[in-house]
């Protein structure tokens, strides 16, 4: 059973994302659900620390989420763990317009929730404020039948 992590201590039985039909698609659509389910990603790696899934559709010159996956895995591995985190998509919009390097677009207006970092002794290391919704672009690329996303960041600062 799925139970969320607390100041006594970390996430625990965290499903990991699906991947929906629809993001496999290579189509406006396709494109869209990809977006989300990227982030969807992103918030496991907050509750678990695991970046697998994320990584696993993400491609290598990904500097933004190196930037995240590697201090939050870190944070994790050194036994702490994280509160919070969460991330709500309020939609995902793409004119799937094909760049000249072969990628598209998608506009991801999203929010986080709070998030605190414990240290493995249990003692809040720092803890976040919410943000505000805001936009992000995804880039991503589409070959082998599956969508990989390029780099994922904020269009504006919060």
């Amino acid at each position: 059973m799925y139970k969320p992590a607390t100041a006594n201590g970390p996430a625990q039985n965290v499903p990991v994302p699906v991947l929906p039909a629809k993001a496999k698609e290579f189509s406006k659509a396709g494109l869209e659900a990809f977006a989300t389910y990227w982030y969807s990603t992103l918030g496991y790696v907050y509750e678990t620390g695991d970046s697998k899934p994320m990584m696993a559709i993400t491609g290598n010159s990904c500097s933004t989420c190196e930037r995240t996956n590697g201090p939050v895995g870190d944070w994790y591995r050194s036994g702490g763990w994280i509160t919070g985190g969460r991330l709500k998509v309020h939609s995902a919009t793409s004119s799937f317009e094909h760049a000249a390097d072969g990628s598209y677009q998608a506009i991801v207006i999203i929010e986080q929730s709070p998030v605190s970092y414990y240290s493995a002794d249990g003692t809040l290391d720092e803890a976040l404020a919410p943000t505000i919704a805001r936009p992000d672009i995804v880039v991503a690329t589409y070959s082998n039948a599956r969508w990989t996303a390029e780099t994922a960041e904020h269009l504006t600062s919060q």
